[in-house]
């Protein structure tokens, strides 16, 4: 079994990659697009027309906002023990909130998951 560490940073490897990671992304390939999706298209439309340090800033307040999500989501298995994140291998469990100090901020805490495994 991976060691509690190993686990946290494997789950905060994850969420950076396959959640955090391309919202960013999404974000600014919106603003490059000739031809976005009839869906977004407002969106890039409103991208393209802002300066490059208004967009910085909203990319900022964006990251800024989906770490407050991450924050809030883990909140609710922290503070609801019915609701409950588990790591299986080997048929052994571990309960994540049970192996971390405060999952809730492990993305955002300073050295957090957002500061070490994020790309954007």
């Amino acid at each position: 079994m991976k060691s509690n560490q190993e686990i946290l940073d494997g789950l905060g490897k994850k969420v950076m990659e396959e959640c955090f990671d391309p919202c960013i992304k999404d974000l600014h390939m919106l603003k490059i697009k000739e031809n976005p999706p009839m869906i977004v298209e407002k969106y890039s439309t409103l991208f393209k027309k802002m300066s490059k340090e208004d967009f910085n800033l909203l990319t900022e307040y964006i990251a800024e906002n989906m770490g407050a999500f991450l924050f809030n989501f883990l909140r609710v298995f922290e503070e609801n023990p019915e609701y409950k994140i588990i790591y299986e291998e080997n048929d052994q469990q571990v309960d994540l909130n049970k192996i971390s100090e405060m999952l809730k901020a492990e993305p955002i805490i300073e050295n957090g998951w957002i500061e070490r495994f994020s790309h954007h």
